[in-house]
């Protein structure tokens, strides 16, 4: 199910183009994605179930074939041949990273922040993921008046980009590694916050 929530908010993410108002139900599709931390099967090449067994793929790897081939089509639809690897690479060096935070811990931490009368007007996210302590921040936090979001995965990336299009603050993006980011940021926000792997 993993796999096929992630395929459908990357289908999204990647049909999605600026001013354009996502529905509901886009929205809570690209919430549901959480990378593919863990998921070994992306490793596998865009090949027949046949070289997937050549290279020992296991049964449960093979039930998963057909989705990783949409994965692989829709990537192709969307990125050019040098994209394509670029985005294919970034997906498979997220194997060991990318592990999603679920909403309950930037929901406690905003919570206990607002308790203690702590409102911040500027948000910075070095490892944002898809966006849920984004989202959460713009939901606990009514003051707030800018989010920065850093991620260094592609895919995560796009949809990052898609859904903070449903985020009533701004939201600048920087599809980038938190290393490659300008010093200048130094010292600009309230509030730096994040679950980095």
């Amino acid at each position: 199910q993993k796999l096929k929530d992630n395929i459908e908010a990357i289908r999204i993410a990647l049909e999605w183009k600026e001013g354009i108002k996502l529905s509901s139900e886009q929205v809570s599709a690209l919430k549901k994605y959480s990378g593919f931390g863990g998921l070994k099967v992306v490793l596998f090449p865009n090949s027949s179930k046949e070289e997937w067994k050549k290279l020992n793929a296991s049964k449960e790897d093979l039930k998963l074939q057909l989705q990783v081939m949409q994965l692989h089509e829709l990537m192709q639809q969307h990125f050019t041949e040098a994209e394509y690897k670029q985005v294919l690479d970034s997906v498979r060096n997220s194997i060991l990273t990318a592990f999603y935070t679920p909403e309950i811990v930037p929901q406690t931490l905003f919570s206990v922040l607002k308790e203690k009368g702590i409102e911040p007007k500027s948000v910075y996210e070095p490892s944002s993921g898809a966006g849920v302590f984004v989202s959460k921040a713009a939901e606990v936090f009514p003051s707030l008046q800018n989010i920065t979001a850093i991620e260094k995965d592609v895919l995560s990336g796009r949809v990052l980009t898609a859904l903070s299009s449903s985020i009533p603050v701004p939201v600048s993006i920087q599809v980038k590694g938190f290393e490659e980011t300008p010093v200048e940021e130094n010292g600009k926000f309230d509030l730096i916050v994040s679950n980095i792997p």
